[in-house]
């Protein structure tokens, strides 16, 4: 029990790190958009991959590439409406090397 409150404490302790850890990527990815495109690229990728793992996704794998795996209805609406910006987006995600993770 000691173990998972020490834990929970220092959760909660590193919280305001990954408010400003956050806040520091969302103003690098503007930056980045407009002096290099490649790297606003990677910053959206990886808070791409944040949010999958928020979700308990895997970790390294894109909401794309979860999506392109699963079968639910929200999942087929996410693709469907990438497709419509990126035509196939999510077989690309489905066939990355890097994505072909162990799901959860």
């Amino acid at each position: 029990m000691l173990n998972k409150l020490i834990k929970i404490a220092i959760l909660l302790a590193i919280f305001p790190l990954l408010v400003f850890g956050t806040s520091i990527s969302l103003l690098a990815y503007l930056y980045a958009i407009i002096v290099n495109q490649d790297e606003a690229w990677n910053i959206a990728i990886a808070i791409d991959d944040v949010g999958n793992v928020s979700f308990n996704g895997a970790l390294g794998q894109t909401i794309s590439s979860r999506c392109a795996h699963s079968n639910s209805s929200l999942c087929k609406f996410l693709c469907w409406i990438l497709d419509q910006v990126n035509p196939g987006h999510c077989k690309r995600a489905l066939t990355a090397p890097d994505q072909n993770l162990q799901i959860k």
